[in-house]
C-alpha cells in the first residue's frame, strides 16, 4: 500500500507526520480491540489515494489508491490531506468570541474536537466556547504559566519519575495535567508523541485536549439539560471562580451561535 510510481494519477498523497494509524472504523485508537481493525503507520510513511471525504468523530475516510483499501484517519496526523472535517466555527466567529487572534493550525483542532466530540448543538458550543475562553484568558494561553514543580512527585497526577512536573504540566484551553492524563489523551488519540510533553500537547492539540476532558466529563449531557452558566461552571471548575466571565463570554457565544 505505500505509494510508488503508479500512485501519481491518484488524487494526492498522504505522508504520516507521527506514529499513526489507518483505521476501519472512525473511533478513538482505544475503542479498537481488534488486531485487525487497524493498521500501525510509522512515522514518514506515505499512501496515495483516490478520494477524501469527512467522517464522524473528527476524522477523515480516506480510499487509497490502487484498491488498496477504505480507511478512517486522523487528518491532523497527516501531511498532504487538503480535505479536513466541516468547518463549524471560522475564523472570524472564534476571533470576534476570544477577542485575540487564532491561527489556522488551533482553527483546524478546534473544529476536529467540535467534531470529535459532537459539541455541535448550539447549547454544547456555548457552553464549551465561553468555557475554553475564560480558562484560556481569550485564547492568550495554551499552557500553565508556573513551571510545573508543583505537580512533582504527585503520585495521583501519575507524575512518578524526576521531571515529570514541569514535562507533563498543564497544556491546552482546560489545563491537562500529570502524566497519567497524558497518556490516557495520547492512547485515546493515537498519537505517541502526546508524551513529548507540554509544549507538543499546546501546539498540536489546544482544543482537542480540552475536548477530551469534556467528553470525559459527561459535559454535553449536562448542557443537553439545560444547565446554566453557573452549573457547567461548577463541574469544570470545582466553584464558582471567574463566573462573571463565563457569563460575558456565553452571552458573546450565544450572539454569534444562535
Amino acid at each position: 500500500m505505500e505509494s510508488n510510481r503508479s500512485d501519481m494519477d491518484s488524487m494526492g498523497i498522504i505522508k504520516a507526520k507521527v506514529a499513526t494509524k489507518l483505521k476501519l472504523r472512525p473511533v478513538d485508537s482505544a475503542q479498537l480491540k481488534l488486531p485487525n481493525e487497524a493498521i500501525d503507520v510509522p512515522i514518514g510513511k506515505t499512501y496515495g489515494f483516490d478520494k477524501a471525504e469527512p467522517a464522524d468523530n473528527g476524522h477523515v475516510k480516506v480510499v487509497l489508491a490502487a484498491n488498496s483499501g477504505t480507511y478512517f484517519i486522523f487528518p491532523s496526523h497527516w501531511d498532504g490531506l487538503t480535505l479536513t472535517i466541516a468547518q463549524i466555527v471560522n475564523a472570524n466567529q472564534a476571533e470576534a468570541l476570544f477577542e485575540n487572534p487564532i491561527t489556522n493550525a488551533q482553527l483546524q483542532d478546534l473544529n476536529s474536537c467540535i467534531s470529535r466530540y459532537k459539541i455541535t448543538t448550539a447549547p454544547r458550543l456555548r457552553h464549551f466556547l465561553s468555557q475554553i475562553a475564560h480558562e484560556s484568558g481569550g485564547l492568550q494561553y495554551t499552557e500553565e504559566l508556573a513551571d510545573g514543580s508543583e505537580y512533582e512527585d504527585r503520585e495521583d497526577l501519575g507524575n512518578v519519575n524526576p521531571g515529570d512536573g514541569p514535562k507533563y504540566k498543564g497544556a491546552g484551553v482546560i489545563q491537562l495535567t500529570g502524566r497519567a492524563n497524558y497518556q490516557a489523551f495520547s492512547n485515546a488519540i493515537g498519537d505517541p508523541k502526546v508524551m513529548d510533553g507540554v509544549d507538543y500537547v499546546a501546539a498540536t492539540y489546544p482544543f482537542t485536549s480540552a475536548g477530551f476532558w469534556w467528553d470525559n466529563n459527561d459535559m454535553n449531557a449536562l448542557c443537553d439539560s439545560g444547565a446554566s452558566v453557573a452549573d457547567v461552571t461548577f463541574r469544570v471548575n470545582g466553584g464558582y471562580n471567574g463566573l462573571d466571565d463565563r457569563q460575558y463570554y456565553y452571552d458573546k457565544a450565544s450572539g454569534i451561535f444562535a
